[in-house]
């Protein structure tokens, strides 16, 4: 089972105006709600690859319901808390015809220590064999070092996955995740220094590992995508041919991938095949992927039959 945290989630709503004009009143059509979030992106692919899955994190208010009823009515297991008071976050996302988008993004309730103490309650119930993915951005209300509490309060045996930025990745090392999986900048930014190079990478990853990450991927876009294992072997695999249209949710579709492979039995080098795979399949389109556009993006790039 693969649990995904997800502390900050959203309702992304698309609205297609005919323009964008400052100052003017617009009119549009209709809106569109999309659950959004790091975690929950990882759960929605995870399911739709057959993997079991449930969706964690902290919701609120008639914006969180919603944002928890949309995710069931997909067919996803979903473990909110729920906070007493504030509102799950809505993205508003503009998309006028031939222009480019424009976001108004929320910054998200404040989460009080009884909702943190809930959710460590849900993740003691882990057992062994578990994965659990903390993944997206951490609220302004809590420590940069949230992840690795979490990652210390779930029982021996279950492997924590951890996508996240800024002062939370290299403090998240201290839970000793399974796989840290940071792109290139943030990479960069954890350390303030170059990531420019593949030597200079690995560097860095070796420093997470220091802190104590056993495995730690690294996302380069167009370029591919480096591991850094815990026997300290270093692969690449170089991007997917394609015709990239949104780098959104490629990142999450990564992890999903990985944590498929790796289900597969084929160890390392099969999950980084899969997250590959999965990473392009969401970048040629709009939304995160579905699991036959990734199983066909993995059986064009490696020949599998999965």
């Amino acid at each position: 089972m693969v649990y995904t945290v997800t502390l900050n989630p959203a309702l992304d709503c698309y609205v297609s105006p005919e323009a964008l004009v400052p100052g003017r009143d617009l009119r549009y059509g209709g809106c569109r709600f999309v659950p959004g979030g790091k975690g929950i992106n990882v759960s929605l692919l995870l399911a739709s690859l057959g993997v079991e899955t449930m969706a964690l994190g902290v919701a609120g208010g008639f914006t969180g319901r919603e944002l928890a009823a949309r995710l069931e009515g997909q067919g996803l297991a979903t473990g909110f808390v729920f906070l007493e008071d504030g509102l799950t976050r809505v993205n508003i996302k503009i998309t006028p015809p031939g222009q480019p988008e424009t976001a108004l993004n929320g910054g998200g309730p404040e989460i009080p220590p009884q909702a943190l103490d809930q959710l460590e309650k849900r993740l003691a119930a882990l057992a062994a064999g578990d994965f659990l993915v903390l993944a997206g951005s951490v609220p302004a209300s809590l420590p940069a070092g949230v992840y690795a509490r979490l990652g210390q309060r779930v029982p021996a045996g279950v492997k924590v996955v951890v996508d996240a930025s800024g002062p939370a990745l290299a403090a998240s090392a201290a839970a000793r995740p399974f796989l840290m999986k940071p792109n290139r900048e943030e990479l960069a930014e954890a350390f303030g220094e170059p990531a420019s190079t593949r030597e200079e990478m690995v560097g860095l990853a070796k420093k997470l590992q220091s802190l104590g990450a056993r495995n730690v991927a690294v996302t380069l876009g167009g370029e591919g995508a480096l591991l850094v294992d815990e026997s300290g072997g270093v692969a690449f695999r170089p991007a997917v041919e394609g015709s990239p249209r949104s780098a959104v949710g490629a990142g999450d579709s990564f992890v999903a991938g990985f944590l498929y492979g790796w289900s597969q039995g084929g160890g390392l080098d099969q999950a980084l095949d899969w997250a590959v795979s999965a990473g392009a399949a969401t970048a040629f389109r709009e939304g995160i992927a579905s699991g036959e556009e990734v199983r066909a993006v993995y059986r064009r790039a490696f020949g599998g039959q999965r």
